[in-house]
């Protein structure tokens, strides 16, 4: 017993302040500790990318919460049907007649029986102009095995929650329309990364429906996604699965004694009762006083992507960059109409600028190779702008590409970037498609050429 109390008065408390943390008066530098998993991964582009987000906090810190709706979005991982919903159990506090029975294997029930939850969380801008991570929340719930997450789908789970009521105030200006500017974030996975194309058009899509004055989709490096806001959202859901288990028979088993579908029609039946009951249990949460509204989509309705991308318009209106996709209405109203708000007055060069590391010294402020270095910092969206020519000036060009200071795509500039108009894209497909406008504008004038040397000779 006596070794004991020695080793336990040893450890370092969990309070000093308190009663039994004044009893430990000789202690080491030990305590007891459990593994967390709380371990981010580092990223070249970590601090560029989170760089572009600041910027775009930025603006919508500055046009404020009447004319920006800021959206936070991420796929979470799926919910497995026929098991408990979350691996880790939570305690209950509940009377002893009652007792809690769980399977007793934790092998799935058949390939794929699992729910994707697509969580879109609204961030709401305070008077003070903060971009906040509270705000009402949609959960999209599909089908793992019948659905595939796709930009698509992201584009009409858009068009779905502005219509809520619940995202009216958030989502929508006095005319109840569609705020005129949209900051969107995600993790920057395959289905809604910012540099591909199928994102692109579906993002042109949302700009286009919605008349919308600027769309921007940022990113996060990669292993950097916990730092997007969505994620808040995501303890407070996943508690809520807590001893739940979502029925995979509810209209009777549509499998076979090896795990074999035999029946596809009932099971997308049974998929959507797992789904409605999911739909349920989530619709009742409240975080941070703002509802949670949950649907589920079903996969007899197919989201439709866009193939067909207008070059022309693209170079107009779009700067898509590795971590990032600008959309902005030109001054052209033959081609985008008036702007619904003075977002062209105040912001004139419409995009946001490539972010810069810089470095004070001993003679001044000074552009940095790269960030990694201690004291290495970006600045604000403000800085950024008002250091513009001195930018220009140091580097010896009147514009940069916007990727031009991100890490891991320095060696990749050159192929990215249109010999013709010396404008950079995220891909070398991009790139490709944007140069037939160039050839095709050659034509055009050559036709042109060759329309006025007829019309001269028949004169002659």
């Amino acid at each position: 017993m006596s070794k004991f109390f020695y080793v336990n008065f040893s450890l370092l408390p969990r309070r000093a302040l308190s009663h039994d943390g004044k009893k430990h008066v000789h202690t080491v530098n030990v305590r007891l500790q459990k593994a967390h998993n709380n371990l981010h991964s580092k990223h070249e582009d970590g601090h560029f990318a989170a760089a572009a987000i600041r910027f775009a906090k930025d603006l919508a810190s500055l046009f404020g919460n009447d004319s920006v709706f800021f959206l936070s979005q991420d796929d979470k991982c799926k919910v497995p049907i026929g098991l408990p919903a979350a691996k880790k159990q939570a305690p209950l506090l509940m009377h002893l007649d009652y007792v809690i029975q769980l399977p007793d294997h934790d092998f799935v029930v058949a390939p794929r029986h699992q729910l994707t939850p697509s969580v879109y969380a609204a961030c709401v801008i305070n008077a003070a102009g903060d971009v906040g991570y509270s705000g009402p929340t949609y959960i999209a719930i599909r089908s793992a095995k019948h659905d595939k997450s796709i930009s698509a789908n992201h584009r009409d789970d858009f068009g779905r929650l502005v219509k809520l009521q619940e995202f009216k105030n958030v989502a929508l200006d006095s005319s109840n329309k569609v705020k005129s500017i949209v900051i969107i974030t995600v993790d920057g996975g395959p289905d809604e990364n910012p540099r591909f194309s199928k994102t692109l058009a579906s993002s042109i899509d949302i700009f286009k429906v919605h008349d919308l004055d600027a769309l921007f989709v940022l990113a996060h490096a990669p292993g950097q996604s916990a730092f997007n806001a969505v994620e808040r959202r995501m303890a407070p859901l996943s508690h809520d699965l807590a001893g739940l288990i979502l029925p995979h028979d509810h209209f009777g088993t549509h499998l076979n004694a090896n795990g074999n579908t035999i029946d596809f029609v009932l099971e997308k039946q049974n998929f959507q009762k797992a789904g409605e009951v999911l739909a349920e249990v989530w619709s009742n949460t409240v975080i941070d006083s703002y509802p949670v509204v949950v649907s589920y989509v079903s996969s007899s309705f197919i989201s439709q992507t866009s193939s067909y991308i207008d070059e022309h318009w693209c170079d107009r209106h779009v700067v898509q960059s590795q971590y990032t996709l600008q959309i902005v209405r030109c001054n052209l109203q033959d081609c985008c109409g008036e702007w619904r708000s003075n977002f062209y007055k105040i912001f004139t060069q419409r995009f946001l600028p490539p972010p810069v590391p810089l470095a004070r010294s001993s003679f001044g402020l000074v552009i940095a190779a790269n960030d990694s270095e201690p004291g290495i910092f970006y600045g604000s969206l403000f800085q950024r702008l008002q250091l513009n020519y001195f930018i220009c000036e140091e580097i010896g060009c009147d514009s940069i590409p916007f990727d031009f200071f991100c890490t891991t795509i320095k060696n990749s500039l050159a192929k990215r970037t249109c010999k013709k108009c010396k404008k950079y894209f995220p891909t070398i497909e991009r790139m490709k498609n944007h140069s037939k406008i160039h050839k095709l504008s050659k034509v055009m004038i050559e036709a042109q050429t060759l329309s006025n040397d007829e019309d001269d000779n028949e004169q002659n």
